[in-house]
């Protein structure tokens, strides 16, 4: 499946690639040395990206893992952004001349020249491409704590309890070292009582050294009280247990589809991905010993079901995956998830999507936030 997907990607790509040169100005590309720089940056940039995605994780030098990252983000980013922007500049062209001529009206010398000066265009898409692609590489890096009170509407032997919820680490690519001792001191800070992992902790490009980095900020932090607990995402693979045998070793407990209790009578149901479930949520609500009475939380990869988990008793549910609202990977993920990020309340069912620790090959995030959600919870009296 990953083969073929692959396979579909490097057209793509290759189709964009040549929408984009097509695109620029006539005097560019018959110039020999605009030729050759095109040549070298798409061949140096496509290597890269098939780098990060087939052995990225066997590059033994931490340099070159640093350069080979950069470089496919950059590439990647900026053609996605050239593709999109050159797409509006036709379709308004396009749309703009066939109102004139449904008006009978004859663009005049300067407008034509307007309109069809592509040195112009090319020249500023280019640099706001870059410019978005520079503030998303360096936003990625600065990690926030973004902070939420919730009162759910059942009570609990406790008065309260803090959370501290995350997903979407992707250790390797999209990451660095600096990313870890910010995730174990903010963790650290936030004081959980209980941590939830939501899936997507390791991706295809993580490798030892990054496994390792996650276990340093598993095993040294203040362990919270009622403990660590994870459940799979979508780039995890259950059937070969190798990410659940990683997490078990830090002392964390996977919750594949069941429920645990944290306390007395805080229920905390686990639902896997899913790309690894055979089971809705609603499915797997009902065939679970569920306390209606007691609070009931469901920490899943993805915003999905929100409303259907809020019919079944839901009181708070925790998902990821999404990567917040980010420029320009956000196409598509409006219609199919129930929620991009934040907090939203279906009824009495508060959901919470974070946008992630990090994101998934690139170096790169914008406008979307590098976070870790730290929950006040409170309980009716």
């Amino acid at each position: 499946m990953y083969r073929f997907a692959f396979l579909i990607s490097v057209f793509v790509f290759l189709g964009m690639t040549l929408f984009v040169y097509w695109n620029y100005p006539r005097s560019w590309r018959e110039n020999s040395m605009f030729r050759l720089v095109l040549i070298l940056w798409h061949l140096t940039g496509m290597g890269s990206m098939v780098l990060i995605f087939t052995a990225f994780h066997k590059v033994p030098a931490t340099g070159l893992k640093y350069s080979i990252s950069r470089i496919g983000t950059f590439y990647y980013v900026m053609l996605l952004l050239l593709t999109m922007l050159f797409a509006i500049r036709l379709v308004i062209r396009t749309i703009y001349l066939w109102i004139l001529k449904r008006r009978g009206i004859t663009p005049s010398e300067e407008n034509q020249s307007i309109l069809k000066d592509k040195r112009v265009h090319a020249m500023v898409f280019i640099v706001l491409s870059y410019v978005i692609t520079v503030l998303g590489y360096f936003n990625i890096d600065n990690l926030h704590t973004t902070n939420y009170e919730i009162t759910l509407p059942k009570r609990s032997s406790l008065d309260s309890m803090t959370i501290v919820f995350l997903a979407d680490i992707h250790a390797g690519s999209g990451n660095w070292e600096f990313t870890y001792r910010q995730l174990e001191e903010q963790i650290d800070a936030a004081k959980p009582d209980v941590l939830l992992l939501g899936g997507d902790i390791f991706d295809e490009t993580t490798s030892p050294q990054d496994v390792e980095l996650v276990r340093n900020v598993l095993t040294e932090i203040q362990q919270p009280k009622y403990g660590i607990y994870y459940v799979y995402g979508n780039h995890d693979d259950p059937n070969t247990g190798w990410a659940a045998e990683q997490m078990r070793s830090m002392g964390v407990e996977v919750l594949e589809d069941r429920m645990v209790l944290l306390g007395d009578d805080i229920q905390l149901v686990g639902h896997n991905d899913p790309t690894h479930s055979d089971l809705s949520c609603s499915e797997l609500l009902n065939s679970l010993a569920v306390d209606s009475e007691q609070p009931l939380i469901v920490l899943t990869h993805r915003p999905k079901e929100f409303a259907a988990m809020a019919q079944n008793g839901v009181d708070l549910a925790f998902a990821g995956h999404t990567h917040g609202f980010n420029i320009p990977f956000f196409l598509g993920e409006a219609v199919r998830y129930d929620m991009y990020y934040g907090m939203r309340f279906y009824g009495d069912m508060a959901a919470v999507t974070t946008s992630g620790v990090s994101a998934w090959g690139w170096h790169y995030k914008w406008p979307a936030i590098s976070e870790i959600v730290r929950v006040e919870l409170y309980f009716s009296k």
